[in-house]
């Protein structure tokens, strides 16, 4: 292939990805749009071409710089994705209509499918939970999940005829430079060292708050238990941006005069709820969407959403395409956002800029830790189930999901949700990583900075040099970098 030919595949990408942003801020933002994605990738025949494919793989493997080569195998990646996407566009275009479309009926109430993890997280009836659980297993076992067992069927026929890659798992590896043997080994550990510590602090949190035992609850329970809404008191909607801007403002990132970076954070009725932030132009235009409920668990995802922008807006414009928009993993862009929303379990944090009464922030921030360890075992539990699930090929078979989902939470998991809860590309792990990741760098703000590091202009400098070249660094190369260590699972 031609250097020529490879840089207009380049641009090409970089285009369809600007293209697929404004789409997906478009939609998330309720704005109203007749376009899908089915209306977008498959014009761009230039990378969904199997001899494109095939030549980049190619030019990758007679490539003799390591550094040059991995930035071809990242386009190569980039292509093989979005072909798998443009196979699966109308089905995820049909998934998405009936997410917008569907509706829960509890009591004579009508819930849009998009609005269930809201209305739960705010639900404090049990019975009416339970009612709910039993609409979404019906809607996923009859709408939702022939959808997605398509969507699947589709993407593993396409990694097996499009790449070199036979077997999704195979494609993931090559994708991630990982082994998932030797992920699993670590994750099975993690499990079992920290089997005493989870359950000794859960149990007691799921009696206090929801007046039942562990056992005796499925995860439409865990949602309500997850919002943690006794100091609400403390985080109305109106002053929800504020101590966000007053954090960042310290670290040198002024929200009111970085245009780059537009937060919406209205409650429009047709606005998407799901937090994200959405990159059109890298660095240039990030926003952050989110439809707040009211409480914590509001300052919680802006955080986070605020934690990617913050990441982004540090990229060097100068940097290549293939280290600012494309990368083979998203680890470290999620450590970023987990540190900021770690900020939840920093004391001093939450009394100085959240203005938490003091033994109200040591408790939050113990109840924190604790939903943190929730959510990295609930990962582990899903990352081995999907790898039970993938190797052996019987899609239709939910037992992997529940049994590993049980052994990791404590919860009991419903069968028919199993399709809807499974993260694309083992996305379940590059959390796990990320949490991993956020521990290191947190670890070493509090050694070089203190506790208090988010006060500190030259905190927000470091951060910035981990931003500055972008995605070229793999989460493991920048906590060895910058922190001076190996990753590791997170401590507790």
């Amino acid at each position: 292939m031609k250097q020529a030919e490879y840089f207009q595949i380049v641009k090409a990408i970089d285009e369809a990805h600007r293209q697929l942003a404004r789409l997906t801020l478009d939609q998330s933002s309720g704005t109203s749009t007749k376009k899908g994605f089915s209306d977008i990738v498959p014009s761009y025949s230039i990378f969904l071409n199997k001899t494109v494919i095939d030549d980049l793989q190619a030019m990758a493997e007679s490539e003799s710089l390591p550094e040059n080569r991995d930035m071809i195998e990242r386009v190569y990646i980039a292509c093989m994705d979005l072909t798998i996407e443009a196979e699966n566009s109308s089905l995820s275009d049909m998934f998405r209509f009936y997410m917008e479309k569907g509706r829960m009926i509890v009591q004579g109430q009508k819930i849009p499918a998009l609005e269930i993890v809201p209305w739960l997280q705010k639900q404090d009836d049990f019975e009416l939970r339970e009612e709910m659980r039993k609409e979404i297993g019906i809607f996923s076992r009859v709408i939702l999940n022939p959808i997605l067992l398509s969507i699947l069927d589709t993407t593993i026929r396409t990694i097996n005829d499009r790449s070199a890659y036979q077997g999704y798992i195979p494609y993931i590896e090559y994708k991630r430079r990982c082994s998932f043997e030797d992920w699993q080994d670590t994750f099975f550990q993690f499990l079992s060292d920290t089997d005493d510590l989870y359950f000794s602090r859960t149990r007691p949190w799921v009696e206090k708050q929801l007046g039942r035992s562990l056992e005796d609850l499925n995860r439409t329970h865990a949602l309500r238990l997850l919002r943690i809404n006794s100091f609400d008191k403390y985080f109305p909607k109106d002053s929800l941006v504020r101590p966000v801007q007053e954090t960042f403002r310290w670290l040198g990132l002024d929200l009111d005069g970085q245009k780059d970076i537009i937060i919406h954070v209205d409650d429009d009725p047709s606005k998407n709820p799901n937090a994200l932030c959405v990159p059109v132009e890298l660095p240039g235009e990030i926003h952050v969407l989110l439809k707040p409920i009211g409480g914590l668990i509001d300052l919680e995802a802006l955080l986070h959403e605020m934690g990617h922008a913050f990441f982004l807006a540090g990229f060097s414009a100068d940097s290549p395409v293939e280290h600012r928009r494309l990368s083979r993993s998203s680890a470290l862009d999620e450590s970023i956002a987990f540190l900021f929303m770690q900020l939840i379990e920093n004391p001093t944090w939450l009394r100085n800029v959240a203005k938490v009464g003091s033994a109200d922030a040591e408790e939050l921030s113990a109840i924190a830790t604790t939903k943190r360890l929730l959510l990295i075992r609930r990962h582990i539990g899903k990352f081995l189930a999907e790898k039970e699930f993938f190797q052996n090929g019987t899609f239709k078979e939910s037992g992997y999901y529940c049994k590993w989902l049980n052994r990791a939470t404590g919860f009991n998991y419903e069968p028919d949700s199993y399709l809807i809860d499974m993260d694309q590309d083992f996305y379940s792990a590059e959390y796990v990583w990320a949490w991993a990741g956020a521990d290191i760098i947190q670890r070493h703000l509090y050694a070089e900075f203190g506790n208090d590091w988010f006060q500190n202009p030259e905190a927000g400098n470091f951060l910035r040099r981990i931003s500055l070249e972008g995605r070229k660094n793999s989460l493991t190369d920048v906590v060895s970098k910058f922190c001076d260590t190996i990753l590791t699972m997170p401590a507790f």
